[in-house]
């Protein structure tokens, strides 16, 4: 047996910058995986192919962290990796111009934070699993931080936000970063060696990160997943996650502490809890917060253990061995990230919920061998780090943020005329890139509409910055809401209604083998004279998809029954004159835009409109004037708005 002593200086000071790293860095990827889809697909055309090799190549960087090590030395490239992520992480939130710079500036901080971590673990390795602990601790800590700034933020990632207030509290991180780093820098290294890499075999622990970071950015730090499952207020569901990343820190210093203590049948305890609670992929209501809880907890504990035993046992000079079975774990995270989201374009053969077991799977593997290792390895007492209390202050802010929250209520009705709108909201993303919820706020706001059917509204999707865009519009719009997922329970559609909602109904649409499943909502709204009733919806959309659209457009009509006051509002992806469209019309129903001798009616792309796909159907007992196509390109859509005589 081997045996190492208990340094706790500077330990805080590691805990910080490990932690401040973490935060960065998933803040980064939230901000660069929709840059891929939005600038490089959308903008410039690529394919979800194209996307995903420029993505792995991005990623598969990592393996250069050894490299860049025996180039710059341990100390040099400690202070310009993790000061670099810091300084990009500053420059991307300060440009407020085209988002294809913002995505260079992305690109370099995702690089530099897939190098922060072998680095430092080459940094601290050859301190033994005390050392390497506090890592865990720092990198759990980190997502806390991240967390609690994500909700206060409404999910709304400050990475987004071009205001000045966001941009000092950014420069303020970053200077703290800095300083964590110069003062750790400081403090004595007597007790390292050359020999921070480790043996081949436990370099393989490192696999659990890849997945680690995965589950974070789905489900275990995405709070507009857990406030759609439940149906919570978004306060408490942001509270709950912050409590549930609370827990999981405490389980790692628990561990850190007593982790002598039946420490591989806690290993398997934890790895088997992880992966039972990930089986159910949508998991609803409680159940969603309780396996969130388990969840978390257990691949937390699981992390700290495979830093932990990756500083049990002899030492190696260089980087290699540490940087390979890192790097490997991160080009799990892309194959993961890669399909799991493609599956929403692409065949695949097996539903993308398998990877989430499949990711606790390789963590519970990893964190069994990292506890073998560990438990031949002979420490000494720890002292608990008793100054990471205060972090259980942060459960202040979303104490905070649901006793400033308004309440957002319906309107009594008062038997005036109506304004309805559509709008395709494009998950958030302007033709350029940008995340501008503000922009789509506002073209809405300008209309003044009553009720709004919204289309590709994500809440939740890592892919569109993990965003609750219902949740965030109703606060902004001060307008309740109903919701329909239907690609899968945090994708589809949204109503937003000023007037109370005495029904509603969500119906899929054919087929269930479509990459994206479609779906309706059915609403009744009280309109102070005879209830008004909407069904908002989005049909298939590839060119060559019109039978499946004529089947969805069946549907609805089948549903409808012939039943007055009824509009049919969203994004068709049918040009009139097309068969599901004309299906419309001969069962009774009206354009807007020929009622009301509108022209042009195109509202395809927003740049430049040269298709009509966006509809407002009304039966021949409502009459709509004031027909308007915003002209504003907040979305890859224009939307349209109308008055509905009551």
């Amino acid at each position: 047996m081997q045996t190492t002593t208990n340094r706790p200086d500077g330990r805080f000071f590691h805990i910080g910058l490990s932690a401040l790293t973490m935060m960065f860095g998933m803040q980064t990827l939230r901000t660069f995986l929709p840059l891929l889809l939005y600038v490089l697909r959308d903008r410039f055309g690529w394919n979800a192919i194209q996307v995903g090799l420029f993505a792995l190549a991005v990623f598969l960087t990592s393996f250069l962290a050894a490299l860049v090590q025996r180039r710059l030395g341990r100390q040099r490239s400690l202070r310009w990796v993790l000061g670099g992520l810091g300084l990009l992480r500053l420059a991307y939130q300060i440009w407020w111009g085209d988002p294809l710079v913002d995505l260079y500036l992305v690109t370099g901080a995702v690089i530099l934070f897939l190098w922060a971590i072998p680095i430092c673990l080459g940094h601290t390795r050859s301190g033994g699993p005390i050392v390497t602990g506090l890592s865990a601790i720092g990198l759990l800590l980190g997502l806390v931080l991240d967390t609690a700034v994500h909700g206060l933020y409404l999910t709304y990632d400050m990475s987004w936000h071009n205001d000045l207030g966001t941009a000092v509290l950014v420069l303020f991180l970053v200077l703290c970063q800095w300083w964590l780093l110069e003062q750790l820098m400081a403090q004595p290294d007597d007790t390292r060696s050359t020999a921070n890499d480790t043996l081949f075999p436990l370099a393989f622990v490192l696999l659990a990160v890849g997945p680690f970071l995965f589950l974070q950015l789905v489900i275990f730090q995405n709070i507009a997943r857990l406030t759609t499952l439940t149906g919570w207020p978004q306060p408490l569901a942001f509270g709950w996650v912050l409590a549930v990343q609370l827990l999981g820190l405490v389980t790692a210093v628990l561990l850190y502490i007593y982790h002598q203590t039946k420490i591989q049948i806690i290993a398997i305890t934890l790895g088997l809890l992880l992966v039972v609670t990930l089986f159910m992929g949508w998991p609803p209501g409680w159940w969603a917060a309780a396996f969130l809880l388990l969840g978390h907890v257990s691949s937390a504990g699981l992390l700290s253990l495979v830093f932990m035993g990756l500083g049990a046992g002899n030492g190696h000079a260089g980087l290699a061995r540490i940087t390979i079975g890192y790097g490997l774990s991160i080009v799990l995270l892309t194959l993961f990230a890669f399909i799991f989201y493609s599956s929403y374009d692409l065949p695949i053969p097996f539903p993308n919920t398998v990877l989430l077991p499949l990711a606790g799977l390789v963590i519970g593997i990893a964190g069994w061998g990292a506890a073998k290792r560990l438990a031949k390895f002979k420490t000494t007492a720890v002292s608990p780090p008793w100054r990471l209390a205060a972090v259980l202050l942060l459960l202040l802010l979303p104490i905070y943020e649901a006793a400033t929250v308004p309440v957002i209520t319906a309107t009594s009705p008062n038997d005036t005329p109506i304004r309805v709108m559509t709008y395709n909201l494009h998950n958030g993303f302007d033709p350029q890139g940008y995340l501008g919820m503000e922009a789509l706020a506002q073209v809405i706001e300008a209309q003044q509409p009553d009720v709004v059917a919204l289309q590709e509204v994500s809440r939740g999707w890592a892919m569109n910055g993990s965003l609750d865009m219902m949740a965030w519009l109703s606060r902004r719009l001060e307008m309740p809401y109903i919701y329909d997922g239907t690609a899968d329970p945090i994708w589809g559609n949204g109503l937003l209604s000023r007037y109370p909602i005495l029904e509603s109904e969500l119906v899929s649409l054919p087929t269930d083998d479509l990459p994206i499943k479609r779906g309706f909502i059915w609403a009744k709204i009280d309109t102070g004279g005879q209830p008004l009733n909407i069904i908002a919806t989005h049909f298939h959309h590839p060119l060559d998809g019109s039978p499946i659209r004529v089947l969805e457009a069946e549907t609805i009509l089948d549903y409808w029954g012939g039943n007055g006051r009824t509009l049919i509002m969203g994004d068709l992806n049918a040009e009139p004159g097309s068969p599901e469209i004309e299906m419309l019309r001969q069962a009774g129903f009206s354009d807007a835009a020929d009622t009301t001798g509108a022209s042009p009616t195109f509202t395809y792309p927003s740049t430049g409109p040269d298709e009509h796909i966006d509809y407002i159907w009304l039966t021949p007992d409502l009459t709509a004037s004031d027909f308007v196509i915003p002209p504003e390109p907040a979305s890859d859509h224009l939307g349209i708005a109308i008055t509905i005589d009551n």
